[in-house]
């Protein structure tokens, strides 16, 4: 039998669970689902059609209409002994400092970002299991007799893509439980190591799509998939994996947040977006025939407004969420350092014909891309560049 072995890192925060939520796990078929998630990703621009990616997926990893026995590939988990659950309720840098507004920001919904009296919490307090950080494991993937190279080589492709862009648990778009390879071995053949330095992680990065022969989809993919319109790049980097990332979030919050009383975290707020201020505002007392530009980071979110009492929460009409199409993935590398590498992945961003509530208002859906090249590219409130030693790598 063919054999890959991955092994790996996890360098931020996990949280995931199984079936008792009060202990984290990381759990084999969550992995199996994002190894799944970034081989489709790869496989649309050399297959060209949903209905192939379907099919030959189904082949490879098996199907819910098929015995489980009929997947090619099988994968097995081994992790290192001193894996743990986080105990501090507080989330904490390296050093013991409770995390920043950043980092809390990228966290919602698993780290408290605000001290909150009615859930009795406290900023950064931890409001769902997590795994101690950082933790190495490895993940072996077993191909059954007869399978084929190509899909050999298209797996280990999606393996690769995940260590690179992608995450697991919740959160993982947002720069959580980012999955590092430290080596990946094809039986003695070493395919993949950590890289040295940024350099090396952007020849990485550009040599992957050329030696894997990963062919771009033309235009706006139907779902997240890997495109001519995708974009990666490393835009900084620190020796603290999370408060790395709380230099992202806190250049977000400032990017996105309208901030109150002119401020986002002490800093003078850059008000980029008043029109979806002024829109969310007036979708409280009328009616309103468009949704925010800031849609596009995903939803739902929602609007507060203190001087009404009133939120306006922005969703898809019918659907319950859509996944930001802006990955964030913290990167370790060989000299002790961290990188922060954020990829753009557009796609048809709701199904067709699926409309945005905003408050009481159901609106046609109309995704500006934009924004998010904005966030990256720009300047902030002070003229400078936003990300001034940022190195675009596709």
């Amino acid at each position: 039998m063919i054999e890959l072995e991955a092994k790996f890192r996890v360098v931020t925060p996990l949280f995931m669970s199984g079936s008792d939520k009060s202990q984290a796990e990381l759990r084999v078929p969550s992995i199996k689902g994002v190894l799944r998630f970034w081989w489709r990703a790869l496989a649309l621009g050399r297959l060209g059609s949903v209905s192939r990616v379907r099919d030959e997926e189904s082949h490879i990893f098996g199907s819910a209409g098929r015995d489980v026995g009929q997947a090619k590939v099988h994968l097995s988990l081994k992790l290192d002994e001193n894996i743990g659950q986080y105990k501090d309720p507080i989330l904490k840098y390296a050093n013991g400092e409770p995390v920043g507004p950043g980092a809390r920001y990228l966290g919602y919904g698993v780290v408290e970002a605000v001290p909150s009296r009615k859930r009795n919490t406290k900023e950064g307090q931890i409001l769902r299991s997590c795994l101690k950080y950082p933790f190495d494991g490895t993940l072996n993937l077993l191909f059954r007799n007869g399978t084929i190279d190509d899909d050999v080589e298209n797996v280990t492709s999606a393996l690769i893509a995940m260590g690179l862009f992608g995450g697991l648990g919740s959160r993982s778009r947002k720069g959580y439980g980012s999955f590092n390879l430290l080596e990946l071995k094809l039986g003695d053949e070493i395919l993949f190591r950590m890289p040295n330095d940024v350099e090396d992680l952007k020849l990485k990065i550009g040599s992957f799509f050329r030696d894997y022969n990963i062919k771009a989809y033309s235009g706006l993919p139907p779902y997240t998939a890997y495109s001519d319109l995708t974009r990666v790049d490393i835009v900084e980097k620190g020796s603290d994996p999370l408060r790395l990332l709380n230099t992202v979030g806190e250049a977000m919050q400032l990017y996105r947040s309208w901030g109150r009383n002119g401020k986002v975290n002490d800093q003078n707020s850059e008000r980029n977006f008043k029109d979806d201020h002024d829109l969310a505002a007036d979708a409280i007392k009328t009616r309103v025939s468009t949704h925010p530009r800031r849609v596009v980071f995903g939803l739902p979110h929602n609007y507060y407004f203190s001087s009404y009492q009133e939120k306006v929460d922005v969703k898809p009409a019918r659907l319950e969420r859509r996944g930001s199409p802006l990955f964030i993935h913290i990167q370790e590398l060989n000299n002790g350092q961290y990188a922060a590498v954020p990829a753009i992945f557009p796609s048809e961003f709701l199904p067709p014909g699926e409309r945005i509530r905003v408050g009481s208002s159901v609106v046609p859906q109309s995704v500006d891309y934009s924004v998010l090249h904005e966030f990256l590219d720009g300047k902030n409130g002070y003229g400078k560049p936003r990300f001034p030693d940022a190195v675009k790598v596709i």
